[in-house]
């Protein structure tokens, strides 16, 4: 499928996701109760060289534009919402290891291991410090999905002393760090996203890159060209949507089956379903048309080695929020006007509605982000420090 402003999702890619995706809907509710990623459905997937979707060419990956990964993100959220969340993060973590660490360690690890998981967090909530031939790491880093699967964690530290403020971004091996478990929730449980910590941990230098800014990218390919709040919003759209046409289907088969309390006709035919329906149509579609338009801008600009100004960086946050809302907000319209049937469990709307209220309460796409565009928007600074 040509995305605007963007390459193609090549149809080898498309049809190694497709080819996936009953492997991913056989171990759906396994996941929600183990509240982790299924190994099989994380190995398939990386097997199938799709946790590398974001790396660089050069490196092994297939350096898809965000279109594409937003497309493929949605196909595995219309089956399981915390099976493309994890999908999600480890091209995330991927992405952000091809960003930092030395040129040459991201090729290396996946020509030794091309199957590799790579989860972790790039947020700077370590801290590092010189050693003989490498680094010394301590820290904790929360909500890192996928790392009950994960055979190496990218993690974002700062460096000890630094002046100025000097971030470490180091590979470590699973084995060296601890997995607590934390993730006791309700939406995405099937994630994994436990806490990590690591103690005196050592990193050789040739798996750990430091930065001064997160501008300075060993890659110069143009999705590293984007500003690095502009790498992460767009495949939580991918997440929230995918949800919502679940939960749309869900609920058109529902109310065709279905026949209320005191009724004599389906569900379908009541107004109040049918106004829900066209409603929660209208919020998914319009948040996401606005999303790929942007994007298509977006890419265009990075493409043409542009900078992005800070009114288009505002529009992107925006219209990725904003989609978010739209997609939470069609889950609710449809969940509202199915009745008692959501609040059994192994109701596929019930997951669905836990699933995409999750997914605004990551700070990349949270309500907050209308009034950081909007102080944008206004010629005011964005009083944001991910902006």
């Amino acid at each position: 499928m040509a995305q605007p402003g963007g390459t193609q999702v090549e149809g080898d890619v498309r049809a190694r996701l497709d080819a996936l995706l009953p492997l991913v809907r056989s171990w759906q509710s396994w996941t929600d109760e183990r509240r982790r990623p299924a190994e099989p459905v994380i190995r398939g997937f990386a097997r199938a060289g799709l946790l590398r979707l974001l790396a660089p060419r050069a490196y092994g990956g297939e350096e898809l534009d965000p279109a594409s990964l937003l497309e493929l993100v949605e196909a595995v959220a219309a089956v399981d919402g915390s099976a493309a969340w994890t999908i999600m993060t480890c091209n995330e973590e991927m992405g952000i290891a091809s960003a930092y660490l030395p040129e040459g360690a991201v090729t290396e690890l996946l020509r030794a291991a091309p199957d590799t998981v790579v989860a972790g967090s790039g947020l700077a909530s370590g801290t590092s410090r010189p050693d003989a031939g490498g680094w010394r790491v301590d820290g904790r880093w929360r909500f890192v999905s996928g790392a009950p699967c994960a055979d190496h964690l990218i993690l974002g530290t700062v460096v000890e002393a630094s002046r100025p403020r000097t971030l470490c971004f180091v590979l470590v091996p699973i084995e060296q760090v601890e997995v607590l478990d934390t993730w006791h929730v309700t939406g995405l449980r099937g994630t994994g996203s436990h806490d990590v910590v690591a103690q005196d941990v050592f990193v050789p230098s040739a798996r750990a890159g430091e930065v001064t800014t997160t501008g300075a990218t060993v890659p110069a390919t143009t999705f590293y060209r984007l500003p690095y709040g502009l790498r992460f919003p767009f495949p939580k759209v991918g997440v929230a949507c995918g949800v919502a046409r679940a939960a749309l289907d869900a609920f058109a088969t529902l109310a065709s089956e279905k026949t209320p309390v005191m009724a004599r006709s389906s569900l379908r035919e009541r107004a109040v379903a049918q106004a829900a329906m066209g409603e929660a149509t209208a919020a998914l579609s319009s948040g996401r048309a606005w999303v790929r338009e942007v994007l298509a801008e977006l890419w265009s600009t990075a493409g043409a080695g542009h900078p992005v100004s800070d009114e288009l960086h505002a529009r992107t946050r925006l219209a990725c929020s904003t989609a978010v809302a739209g997609a939470v907000r069609a889950v609710d319209l449809v969940c509202s006007a199915a009745g008692s049937s959501v609040n059994f469990i192994g109701s596929p709307l019930d997951r669905c509605f836990r699933d995409v209220h999750a997914v605004p309460q990551h700070f990349m796409v949270a309500p907050y982000q209308a009034a950081t565009a909007g102080r944008v928007l206004l010629g005011l600074d964005p009083d944001d420090p991910a902006f």
